[in-house]
């Protein structure tokens, strides 16, 4: 079963469905994701893991004598000390970034709102042949930056610091902020789970909506 899947059957689970809260576009999918402001340390816990499957491959082989195997054994054993340690340091810098989904009908207000921000500009293309002109839009960076931030804003429900704290919610600026200095991986993380989100979100109206169709 998929992330999106498991996602949408903890939103219809007993208890937790109520069909007034979906068409108030509440009691949408949920879901988490841990973000670790430290990017060199994961890059370094990323490389000792390398390091470490690539020692294990050769302990593995035929070809390696014993004496060789129990020194490729002792090196193996440092590097998942090391590794343990750089992962617990790094835990220690874990924030929770708790996304819920949204109505696709908010996520079209967002849109409204950024072009209304960034007026759409259009460009104009003649065909040589037939002399017909058409107009064709041109893609505004400054649009989409903004639009992802309206969506990291109503797509962030909580965030939960390592020492518990808890942010409810984001605004815009703040997720501006975050976007300008979080690492590239954390961005991706984050954005990933939106896009999960909103894939799990469409399956859940499709879902519910067939549900009361079967009973109806």
């Amino acid at each position: 079963m998929s992330d999106v899947e498991d996602m949408v059957n903890e939103a219809k689970k007993p208890g937790v469905f109520k069909i007034v809260d979906v068409v108030k576009g509440r009691g949408y999918p949920k879901n988490t994701v841990d973000v670790y402001i430290s990017e060199d340390l994961a890059h370094t816990a990323a490389a000792l893991d390398e390091k470490i499957n690539q020692l294990q491959e050769s302990m593995d082989s035929k070809s390696v004598t014993p004496q060789g195997r129990k020194a490729l054994a002792n090196q193996h054993e440092k590097l998942v000390e090391e590794k343990e340690k750089l992962v617990a340091e790094i835990s220690e810098d874990k924030y929770v970034f708790h996304i819920t989904g949204i109505s696709e009908g908010d996520r079209e207000s967002l849109e409204k709102k950024a072009y209304e921000k960034y007026p759409a500009k259009y460009d104009t293309d003649r065909n040589p042949f037939t002399g017909e002109s058409t107009k064709k839009e041109i893609g505004d960076l400054d649009r989409q930056k903004f639009f992802t931030v309206l969506l990291w804003s109503a797509h962030i429900e909580k965030i939960v610091s390592p020492s518990g704290d808890e942010q409810n919610g984001i605004s815009p600026e703040d997720a501006s902020e975050l976007r300008n200095h979080l690492p590239v991986a954390s961005i991706s993380r984050i954005t990933e789970a939106i896009e999960k989100i909103r894939a799990a979100s469409a399956m859940f109206m499709m879902t519910v909506n067939d549900d009361f169709l079967a009973k109806s």
